[in-house]
């Protein structure tokens, strides 16, 4: 039995392309890697499994990020500010 989705319900997937929703996207995000960077500041030993989930995740970050700038800022020379 299929359960219908009332109109202007958020599903599981976000339009990360309306101005709220990417700068609330973005706070989660920062709010995160706060959260990962003091973990790793108490320098507490992760075990195998954690260090398999975290090291997947910044190689995912990492390569959509290099993505997105390649596509976005193509060379340095164009925005020598940054």
């Amino acid at each position: 039995m299929d359960a219908k989705i009332p109109a202007g319900a958020k599903t599981g997937t976000q339009d990360v392309h309306a101005p709220n929703d990417r700068a609330d996207v973005l706070h989660q995000f920062g709010q995160c890697a706060a959260v990962l960077r003091d973990l790793l500041y108490d320098d507490r030993a992760l075990d195998e499994q954690e260090f398999v989930f975290i090291d997947q995740h910044f190689q995912i970050m990492n390569m959509a990020y290099l993505r997105w700038k390649r596509k976005h800022r193509p060379t340095d020379e164009a925005h020598p500010s940054i």
